[in-house]
């Protein structure tokens, strides 16, 4: 009541509620917390008095807020669980709601609810919803029907997940009680549980529990919307662009257990949906990967991508990190599926990365807009970009901890007793230490130790050794401990300056099995390039004429080209080659006519149109079937990689110039040749 001219004392309001000065001291930083969370500014001036530095109408409003709080409010206080309940009782709505509704319902002024309805405004356009604030009608929201149940969806979800962990849920007594919406019916939740379930046994699916929950709150409200009859007319795809999926086939199989048990009426663009819906979520177990080797495969491809990409900007080489492209392969795949589909789903996290690593999620960014433009894709979202974020951050982390940690060896004169002293010392003081043996002074193997990586002999005697060795008491001293700090700091220099430098790895680091592979590689390597056909084909018309044609490229015999030509057909059977990056088919696989990997180009001309794709060329790449040739594999797979790194390299296969291929081809794998010996060596 007082204004900003005239401060409050705290005798004053000790005076008025007849309570001690001490009581108003205490309760004063609650008082400060509230108003600051509800966005007003409140001054503590010392020697002058308390003062809300705010206007006549905000102050109006306080006043308001304060005087109309209802008893049924108290549990909606907090902020954040008001806006969420907002939240839902608007996505929930069946008509347009007066702003009288929410102010009655939650006990807030009409200004706290504009407020409110601002933050809300910005996650209901990540789903493509349009907030309608209109005086006289009231307050709704304008979309699609799909981008309605995506948001219904993810506001589940997210509500379910932030209450409780959804660890052994599929397996929890009340399907009902999983997820608890008022506004689906107890029947509808237990009959799609019931389908889910049976589709997981009969399908071999294998689904975890974040998985399972979206699947029963998409379905299920998707069954209520139907009965409701809101139905999907267009679900942006069709048919023939899924029916090569195998969630397609899935997404079949629900949909007829859905109609039989709720008697519905599903439309197609139901099903084309769903099997989007279900590309977003990983549902096959290992087992059975092969149903999506072409995906998976071209996945890798963007993967190695975007890791070349975010480590440029972030100037890191991430290439020693064998974790991080196979893990976040497996993340993308899912990932990518989402996006296709235009399935948003929230990040708890993403605040807490921006804030805490902003030059890794701002190169994640950039690597993120590299591969959709490369691949057609839409935008990521910022929660899927701070979903990778954290691939990166956890490959940096690793990359740290692994130039820290300094690999030793305690040495004693027996091995026995003051090693022991001396080992507890150091694990207390030397966290980055990785005690990795004690030993007797007469027994030092530096050959060994240094085939193991060990950087330094720890030692409680002098000794007598060409290796680098320091001399300390088992209780550690001062002297020691700076004696040490020296030591390990001259190991971390040299470390930095070996990195920098590269060096041939030593010969003993070589074994036969090594030499035999590293041998292998090169050999293969060559074959490849021995084996290279680059060609125009004649004017063709369609899929079918291209795969024949491709059947002659590297075939002696008509044997063998009919051979190639089932490997061929088959494979594009199974799923769609066609790869948009590169506005071409890849047809490959294992013959048994061949000895050596071979790659080969066919370019058309025309080019050929289908269903609204352009087809440039063919790709054409086979590897022996004789054997367990893995190394042929992976130079086949680099090849291809290299098509999506280096843009000269796939110009020179367009423009039909062999010339330039070859010798870029070959400088590309030499620095692959590089890379991988390097590994073998590294390999203990």
């Amino acid at each position: 009541r007082f204004p900003e001219d005239q401060p409050v004392t705290i005798a004053m309001i000790s005076e008025e509620l007849n309570i001690s000065s001490r009581s108003v001291q205490r309760e004063l930083p609650g008082v400060e917390a509230w108003l600051t969370a509800k966005g007003y500014r409140f001054v503590r001036k010392r020697s002058v008095g308390l003062v809300l530095e705010e206007s006549e109408e905000r102050r109006a409003q306080l006043l308001e807020l304060l005087g109309d709080r209802k008893p049924d409010a108290a549990g909606v206080d907090d902020r954040r669980d008001r806006i969420l309940l907002l939240r839902r009782e608007i996505l929930f709505a069946e008509e347009p709601l007066k702003a009288f509704y929410f102010t009655d319902r939650f006990g807030i002024s009409d200004g706290t609810l504009v407020n409110d309805l601002n933050q809300l405004e910005p996650w209901f356009n990540e789903y493509h919803l349009t907030l309608i604030r209109r005086p006289g009608l009231g307050i709704f929201l304008e979309g699609s029907e799909i981008a309605h149940r995506q948001a219904v969806t993810s506001h589940i979800c997210s509500q379910f997940n932030r209450k409780r962990n959804p660890g052994s849920m599929k397996d929890s007594g009340s399907s009902r009680q999983s997820i608890q919406v008022e506004e689906i019916p107890d029947s509808i939740i237990a009959g799609t549980a019931e389908i889910i379930s049976a589709c997981e046994k009969n399908l071999s699916l294998q689904l975890s529990d974040s998985g399972y929950l979206q699947i029963l709150t998409y379905i299920s409200y998707d069954v209520h919307r139907i009965q409701q009859g809101a139905v999907i007319r267009d679900a942006g795809k069709t048919v023939a662009d899924l029916s090569i999926e195998p969630e397609y086939a899935v997404a079949e199989y629900m949909m007829r257990k859905l109609r039989q048990h709720f008697n519905l009426p599903v439309s197609e663009a139901e099903t084309v949906y769903l099997a989007m819906f279900l590309n977003g979520i990983r549902i096959w177990p290992e087992d059975r990967r092969n149903l999506v080797v072409h995906r998976d495969f071209h996945v890798h491809q963007m993967t190695l991508v975007m890791i070349k990409n975010i480590g440029e900007s972030l100037g890191i080489d991430f290439s020693d990190d064998h974790r991080l492209p196979q893990e976040l392969s497996a993340h993308l795949q899912p990932t990518i599926g989402r996006i296709r589909a235009g399935i948003r789903i929230d990040n708890p996290l993403l605040t807490e990365f921006k804030t805490n690593y902003p030059k890794v999620y701002q190169a994640c960014k950039t690597g993120c807009d590299v591969v959709s433009k490369m691949n057609g894709l839409p935008s990521f979202p910022e929660s899927e970009v701070g979903f990778i974020t954290i691939y990166f951050v956890m490959a940096i982390d690793r990359k740290e901890e692994q130039e820290r940690q300094i690999s030793v060896v305690i040495v004693c004169p027996t091995g026995i007793g003051s090693s022991r002293l001396l080992a507890e010392s150091l694990k207390k003081e030397y966290p980055n230490l990785n005690i990795c043996g004690i030993s007797s002074a007469f027994d030092i193997d530096s050959d060994l130790m240094e085939k193991k990586g060990v950087d330094l002999i720890i030692s409680t005697v002098k000794l007598d050794v060409s290796y680098r060795w320091v001399n300390v008491n088992p209780i550690l001293s001062k002297q020691d401990k700076m004696l040490l700090d020296s030591k390990l700091k001259l190991v971390i220099d040299q470390r930095k300056t070996e990195k920098k430098r590269r060096p041939v790895m030593p010969t003993h680091a070589f074994t036969r099995q090594k030499v035999y592979e590293i041998s292998l590689l090169g050999e293969k390597i060559y074959q490849l390039l021995d084996n290279i056909r680059i060609g125009q084909a004649p004017i063709l018309q369609n899929r079918q004429e291209i795969i024949t044609y491709a059947s002659s490229l590297f075939a002696d015999t008509p044997e063998a080209e009919q051979n190639f030509y089932n490997i061929m057909k088959q494979r594009d059977s199974l799923a769609d080659t066609y790869m948009k990056p590169f506005h071409a088919l890849l047809l490959h696989g294992k013959s048994p006519d061949i000895e050596n990997p071979c790659f080969g180009y066919i370019h058309l001309e025309p080019p050929i149109y289908e269903n609204g794709r352009i087809i440039l060329g063919a790709i054409v790449s086979f590897i022996p079937e004789t054997g367990n040739d893995k190394m042929s594999a992976a130079i086949t797979s680099e090849v291809i990689g290299s098509l999506l790194e280096e843009r000269a390299l796939l110009k020179a296969l367009r423009d039909v110039n062999d010339e330039v291929f070859r010798e870029r081809l070959e400088k590309h794998l030499l620095k692959y040749y590089k890379s991988t010996v390097q590994n073998i060596l590294e390999e203990r």
